[in-house]
């Protein structure tokens, strides 16, 4: 049976936007279960604190989890804490190039979110109070830059930059307990307190990639098995956090805080 162009053409587009979807917010839980948002930092959900249920943080080591539905090789991730009730007021970096898991087997299948890679990495919330902020999560697609993406190449540059796609995924709200007004809080440099975090990764053909830059990617990738064994132990350890469990799902966690 022959479909009517228009028809045709409305599943043409409703593939290419599911093939293209990618990376999510895990836990804390993410306002869009949507993996394909590629208008940032938060997509159709900008700006939107309005939920019921606001997850209380405090200061201090926190494990954070994400998955991606979609294998892009060599894509790093950035987290960042937004404004106090906005997301368009400047965000805090809170950890820059975090790499890719390339060996990630097997590959996640986009219809079946029991696939999805998952990521665990501990960060460091500021001292900052907070009534309703958010983590954003930013994934520049280094794997669609050609040669620039390479060990070599000049790599791309995000946010507002020269990285022509990137997915995002938002927290729902959270409300920090610390002590120094979001609004009054001086991010520091990207990178400034975080001496051990790796300044390179692995890029094409094995060979070494510079990730020294705040907000330039290459192809970055590094050993996961869960959690970035390639990284120091602080990235690594469990909080004992909300964060803690690596089997739950989205859906679950959703109840939980609904419920909660």
């Amino acid at each position: 049976m022959k479909l009517p162009l228009c028809a045709l053409m409305a599943t043409v587009a409703t593939e290419q936007i599911f093939v293209s979807a990618h990376a999510r917010w895990k836990c804390p839980v993410p306002r869009s279960e949507d993996t394909g948002i590629k208008s940032g930092p938060c997509g159709d959900e900008t700006n939107n604190f309005d939920f019921g249920d606001i997850i209380e943080v405090k200061p201090g080591p926190l494990r954070v989890t994400f998955e991606e539905s979609v294998h892009h090789t060599g894509a790093p991730f950035r987290i960042s804490l937004s404004g106090d009730g906005s997301d368009d007021d400047e965000s805090c970096v809170l950890l820059d190039h975090i790499p890719h898991n390339d060996d990630a087997h097997p590959r996640p299948r986009l219809y079946e979110p029991s696939t999805y890679t998952a990521y665990a990495v501990t960060i460091d919330i500021p001292d900052v109070y907070c009534e309703r902020c958010s983590l954003h999560l930013a994934n520049p697609m280094t794997d669609k830059i050609g040669d620039r993406g390479g060990p070599d190449g000049i790599g791309c540059t995000d946010p507002d930059g020269t990285c022509f796609s990137v997915y995002h995924s938002c927290t729902r709200p959270i409300r920090v307990t610390g002590s120094v007004p979001r609004s009054e809080y001086q991010c520091p440099p990207v990178g400034g307190s975080l001496s051990d975090w790796p300044k390179e990764w692995t890029g094409d053909d094995g060979r070494a990639v510079d990730a020294s830059v705040p907000g330039t990617y290459r192809r970055e990738s590094a050993a996961w098995d869960y959690t970035l064994t390639d990284a120091p132990m602080r990235y690594r350890q469990d909080d004992d956090g909300m964060c803690g469990a690596a089997d739950e799902s989205i859906e679950s966690l959703m109840d939980e805080v609904t419920s909660g």
